[in-house]
């Protein structure tokens, strides 16, 4: 019996074991697909990890490339290093310029066609062909290419004539092509009632600048991110009329003229000689000429600090009077802004004998001695006073202000859109749309 038992309990033994063997062997494979699992995890952690990193770092390159296009859009080829515009004084519709950090070639650009002008601006050499670095920085991987926007532009982004993404105001609703594109796409105002700047299409010449489309490609270790946007100049307060007064014009004395045609020829038609706000009044005579030929008092009561303050950006900012001095030339023009500061000048800010070209920005009074000559855009947010001098006064461009009055002297003013279009051309561009391609 006693043996029996023995055996027995050896053959309990030997099932204890083997069940304890089969447990450490389930207890192995479970720990082994864990230990898998949580490798195939981190792995995954890590590779997600990765790759997010090289798509944010190749979204930020695309980034700095549209942050790099757009300040060297602003200014000009004499005013600002590194320039890219287009070089040509008719703008080209088939222009396009390149900014590479690093080597590239034309399939790197899946819409690179030899229609467009392809060039790589360096500096002092806007029209250069040869595919060559040409970004300020390195360290960061892009290329950005920069293009007019045309018709051919829009319809490829759904522009239809039931459908519009601008006014069309130059009449031709047919399709057009990469080789046809259509007349550019500007942004101002597409008539000479309009209020609201716009994205529109002419027939004739116009002051404004047109849409910009700006893409970059950022690629980092195989990672690829692609952003466009469009881009466009400030279109300024739309050109009512050589002389806009918000509130009165008082014509006190001396000797005025006021012309409404434009010198320059881009506002087809004119303009009246003075435009008033809606509660406008106007005191005293001058000669006037325009279409029509007398001052009108309009439907419009213009935001004159908005207005100021969407073009006092990029502004040089005067701290006290200006006499006897030059401000811009034709091809530079200056951006000016005055303001009272406290402890400063006072609340009027007085030029005399001073010769300008460009803008003319002031927050408050205005007063003007002659010798005064200027050509471009004034904006003052209070009153402008002609108060006499030695010669005359002149503003070959447009005024407006809250209030004017002319108490002596020789004054004459004549709409001129040349000067204001080329100072329009230099503010820094602002973005009106953006997207994601990849």
């Amino acid at each position: 019996m006693r043996g029996f038992h023995s055996h027995a309990g050896l053959r309990s033994w030997h099932n204890s074991m083997g069940g304890a063997l089969i447990a450490a062997l389930l207890l192995v494979a479970i720990s082994s697909i864990m230990g898998a699992t949580i490798l195939f995890a981190t792995s995954t952690d890590l590779q997600i990890s990765g790759n997010f990193r090289r798509a944010m770092t190749t979204f930020y390159a695309a980034e700095a490339g549209i942050a790099e296009t757009v300040v060297r859009l602003g200014g000009s080829s004499l005013s600002t290093s590194g320039y890219l515009g287009d070089p040509s004084p008719i703008l080209q519709a088939n222009w396009s310029a390149y900014v590479l950090s690093s080597d590239w070639k034309p399939q790197n650009d899946p819409e690179y066609s030899g229609v467009f002008t392809n060039y790589f601006p360096l500096s002092g050499n806007l029209t250069n062909t040869a595919v060559l670095p040409n970004s300020v920085q390195t360290v960061l991987p892009y290329w950005t290419k920069i293009r007019h926007k045309t018709e051919h532009d829009a319809e490829r982004a759904g522009h239809t004539p039931l459908t519009p993404h601008y006014q069309d105001g130059d009449g031709v609703t047919a399709t057009h092509s990469i080789n046809h594109p259509g007349n550019l796409v500007f942004y101002g105002f597409s008539s000479e009632s309009g209020l609201i700047p716009t994205a529109f299409t002419s027939a004739n010449p116009t002051p404004y600048s047109p849409v910009e489309i700006i893409i970059s490609q950022g690629q980092v270790e195989g990672a690829t991110s692609m952003i466009q946007v469009e881009v466009a100049r400030p279109s300024g307060p739309p050109l009512l009329a050589p002389v806009y007064a918000k509130s009165q014009v008082i014509f006190a004395g001396g000797t005025v003229a006021v012309q409404g045609f434009d010198d320059c020829g881009l506002l087809a038609g004119g303009r009246p000689p003075v435009q008033l706000g809606p509660a406008g009044a106007l005191a005293g005579m001058a000669t006037f000429t325009g279409n029509p030929s007398t001052p009108q008092v309009g439907t419009a009561s213009l935001d004159l600090v908005k207005a100021l303050d969407s073009l006092k950006g990029s502004a040089q900012v005067i701290s006290g009077d200006l006499i006897g001095v030059n401000l811009g030339a034709p091809g530079h023009p200056a951006i000016v802004y005055a303001e009272p500061l406290a402890g400063g000048f006072s609340s009027r800010f007085a030029v005399q004998n001073l010769n300008g070209y460009g803008m003319l920005l002031v927050k408050g009074n205005l007063s003007v001695s002659a010798p005064f000559h200027w050509e471009g855009l004034i904006i003052v947010t209070g009153q402008m006073t002609f108060d006499g001098g030695i010669g005359s006064s002149v503003i070959q461009g447009a005024l407006l202000a809250d209030q004017v009055q002319i108490l002596n002297g020789e004054v004459k003013m004549t709409l001129d859109t040349c000067p204001i279009a080329a100072s329009l051309r230099v503010l820094p561009v602002a973005t009106l749309s953006w997207q994601q391609l990849l």
